[in-house]
Order: structure tokens, then C-alpha cells, then sequence
């Protein structure tokens, strides 16, 4: 039973259990989306789900990661926390799941570690058992579910729900059960896109409350199915055409934890584009590149990008997030892909909307094969002819902040300096980096925003 497998490795998993290099991974993702969620907070969406969140909080038990840093329930401020983390794309993926697992474990595991008074170790645990389960149940529906299934929502539940189970104390029957809960909730379909509507922060929000219900209910006895990940009528086969349930279970206990496979995000857009971004700057560099100089550009990627991010016309700021083409022009004219170049003025210059019509995308049989050995190498290779016939070209499979190209800590603290640079103050900012880097010494993990 996969499930079963699943949810007792995560029940017994504990902070002793987990090499220097996981414990060091888990600090760095919760800074990283700590950052995000700051920075998100002052978005005007922002506002409107701080406003929707604590209208009817009651309770002071969790803190909200803004400027404020005022409290909410436990529940309020898990899912504010969470909705905030995923406006501005600038948190972290986990590439082979297709997935962002930071943003749905670690506000739920902050949140109920500061209401049940939890240790940073034992956070440093329920943020590490969150990330394994919700990647390895998204290596398993994936690629497949993603044409219409917005995974990050689906696998979030679970990765909440471990979190809150292991703060809670379930035993193994109860973390089963709440495995149950987490999975017959799980939903978010990717139709917002169409529209550039604001459903994909509600996807991370709903899966954060979703999980601790979960949590809480099985503690109450709520039983759950329990293979609700491999059952006849289980999620796996509901939503995924193509699947490999071995992936749950697959190397579960020998040491590779999935946090290790987590990647951070330098540009504030769809991880899909992110190599076509990084080999950009790369010939920018070599060739000055300018919408002048520049006669077309062919960008040759895989399936999941090229579906997911062709994009040559997007009509929002939002929707221009999820379009290679404006990535690839903004990198070239703007010199950044930072959250600045995500603005109705910006993204309707002439200029910009003229490179993005020499820019094509192709399904490339290359970066196709290469993604398919490996759902880690989401590749893209650049082909560029200049207006006076010279050609050049960059091939890029893992861009900056990749795991195989990974931020050292310098870079995690500068994103998290920029992002919360005139919301947090300096003083605040320099504890918070103190406090997490060590993060294993805390006794209550209150103390983190004392």
C-alpha cells in the first residue's frame, strides 16, 4: 500500500534523521518564501486577500509574514501566508514534480508551530516530510495531469497536511487517515490562465487550509481512504492518463530527501522559462544584444513549456508571466525579468510588443527526449540571427538558482534583502536572516518573530 508507505515514513521521520545538507535546504526555502510572501503582501492582490483573511479572523496564533507582522488563527495565517508566497512567481519549484512546495508546507508548518509552541528542529522535520510527499506524488501524476491539473494545488494538500500531522502528533493510523482527508479535497485546474485570473494564489491558500483540516480532523478520529493515492478510484488514476505509482515509494528511506532536488527562483515568472531567460542574459553578454540588432529568434524547448508558455500575444501583466516570448524580449530590453517588468506600461511598450513578433517557440525533439530521461532538465536552446547575418546560440538545462546550478546562501539573502527592502526594516530583515540560519536552535519557534 503506497499510501500507507508514504504516510508512516513521514509520521516517523524526524529532525535527527536528516543530513546536514537537508536540514541547510529547509532553511534556505524558508527564507526564500518568507521573502516572497513579504514582498507579495504590498501587491494590490495582496491587499485583497489580507482583507478577505482577516475580516472574520479570530484569534491570535500564527503571525502573518508583512510588514505588520500582526497574528491571525492559525488557520488565517497559514492560507494568507500561502496566498501571499504565490503572487509574484518567485517561489520555489521542484522541477521533476512540477511543483511548488515550499509555499504550501512552510506557512502550515509555521502556522501550527507557533500555536502548538513547536521546536525549530521539529519544523525543520514537518518542512522536510511536506516537501517529500508532495514531490513524490507529483512525480507520479506528471507530466501527464498537467495539461489540466495545476499541481501545486493538488499535491499541496498533502504536503500541508504532512506538516500539520507530524506538529500535531498523529500516529500512524491518524496521519493515514488524514492522508484520506488531504486527497479527496485536493483540486485546482488551470483554466485561470485564459483570463490572467487570480485563482492560482487561492489554489495555494485552499491547499494550506485543506491539509490542516485534514490533520486536525483525523486527530478528532475522522477516518479517510486509505489508498487514496493508488485505489481503483484513488487521485493518481483520476487525474493522471499516464502515471508511475512506483514513484511513491521509490528509494523512500535511503537518504536522498526530495527537499535536496528543490530549486529557487531568480525571475519572477513561470519556471518553464526560466533557462530560455538565463541563456538570454548569457548572449546578451557576448553579442549586445538589442531589439535593433535583432532580426528573429527561435527558441527550441519541450512539450510542458512550449504548452504551458507559448504565449505570443498574453494580454495582462499576469498572463505575461506565462509567456516565453515576453520573458525573452523584457530579458533582452528591461536587462531583468524582476517583478518591475510585469506592469501594464512595461508590457505594452511597442517597442517590447515588436521583439516579441520575431520570437518563435518549437517543440524541440532534443529538449523533448532530454526531458523525458529526466524531469529535472527542462531545457531550452536559442538560436538567434542577427540583422547582419550573424547567428549564435545557448543551450541552457539548468538556469540559475536550479539545483544543479543552486543559489549559495549569499544569493538567498540578497533575493530576500531586495524583496523585502522598504517593508521589512533593516533590523528585522537582519534577525530574520540570523533566526533561520539558526533556525535548529530555537526551543519555540515563536521566537522566530519576536
Amino acid at each position: 500500500m503506497s499510501t500507507k508507505a508514504l504516510a508512516d515514513f513521514a509520521c516517523d521521520l524526524s529532525y535527527q534523521d536528516l543530513p546536514d545538507e537537508a536540514v541547510d535546504a529547509a532553511k534556505m526555502c524558508l527564507l526564500d518564501i518568507l521573502g516572497v510572501a513579504v514582498a507579495g503582501s504590498v501587491t494590490q492582490q495582496g491587499k485583497k486577500w489580507t482583507e478577505y483573511f482577516t475580516r472574520n479572523s479570530s484569534g491570535k496564533e500564527a503571525t502573518v509574514w508583512d510588514k505588520h507582522l500582526k497574528k491571525l488563527s492559525c488557520d488565517d495565517a497559514a492560507a494568507l501566508n500561502a496566498a501571499h508566497g504565490h503572487l509574484l512567481d518567485l517561489d520555489d519549484v521542484h522541477t521533476s514534480s512540477i511543483t511548488h512546495l515550499g509555499v504550501v508546507t512552510i506557512p502550515t508548518a509555521i502556522a501550527i508551530g507557533q500555536r502548538e509552541k513547536s521546536s525549530g528542529k521539529d519544523v525543520l522535520a514537518a518542512i522536510a516530510a511536506g516537501y517529500e510527499v508532495g514531490a513524490r506524488i507529483g512525480e507520479a501524476i506528471n507530466p501527464s495531469s498537467y495539461r489540466f491539473w495545476h499541481t501545486t494545488a493538488v499535491v499541496g494538500t498533502f504536503s500541508s497536511c504532512t506538516a500539520a500531522a507530524k506538529l500535531l502528533g498523529l500516529t500512524h493510523t491518524e496521519f493515514l487517515n488524514s492522508f484520506g482527508s488531504a486527497g479527496t479535497q485536493s483540486a485546482g485546474l488551470w483554466e485561470f490562465l485564459e483570463d490572467g485570473a487570480m485563482s492560482k494564489a487561492l489554489h495555494t491558500a485552499n491547499a494550506a487550509l485543506c491539509g490542516i483540516r485534514s490533520a486536525e480532523l483525523a486527530k478528532l478520529g475522522i477516518t479517510g481512504a486509505s489508498r487514496i493515492l493508488e485505489g481503483e478510484r484513488g487521485l493518481i488514476r483520476a487525474i493522471a492518463p499516464r502515471h508511475d505509482m512506483d514513484t511513491l515509494v521509490r528509494g523512500l528511506g535511503d537518504g536522498h530527501y526530495k527537499i535536496l532536488s528543490n530549486s529557487l527562483k531568480p525571475y519572477a515568472c513561470c519556471r518553464h522559462i526560466h533557462s530560455a531567460i538565463y541563456g538570454i542574459q548569457k548572449l546578451s553578454k557576448l553579442y549586445q544584444l538589442s531589439p535593433q540588432n535583432i532580426l528573429h529568434i527561435t527558441d527550441k524547448t519541450y512539450s510542458v513549456a512550449k504548452s504551458t508558455a507559448d504565449r505570443p500575444h498574453p494580454a495582462s501583466a499576469y498572463a505575461c508571466k506565462f509567456s516565453i516570448q515576453y520573458c525573452i524580449a523584457a530579458a533582452i530590453l528591461y536587462h531583468t525579468v524582476s517583478q518591475s517588468v510585469f506592469s501594464e506600461e512595461k508590457i505594452n511598450q511597442p517597442e517590447i510588443r515588436k521583439l516579441m513578433d520575431s520570437i518563435e517557440v518549437v517543440e524541440d525533439p532534443t529538449m523533448e527526449s532530454k526531458y523525458e530521461h529526466d524531469g529535472n532538465q527542462w531545457g531550452h536552446r536559442l538560436e538567434i540571427t542577427l540583422k547582419d547575418g550573424t547567428t549564435c546560440a545557448e543551450e541552457i538545462i539548468y538556469p540559475i538558482g536550479d539545483f544543479n546550478n543552486p543559489f549559495d546562501w549569499h544569493m538567498a539573502e540578497s533575493k530576500f534583502s531586495s524583496l523585502t527592502d522598504g517593508i521589512l526594516s533593516h533590523e528585522q530583515s537582519v534577525k530574520s536572516l540570523e533566526k533561520i540560519r539558526n533556525l535548529d536552535r530555537l526551543n519555540d519557534i515563536n521566537e522566530l518573530f519576536e
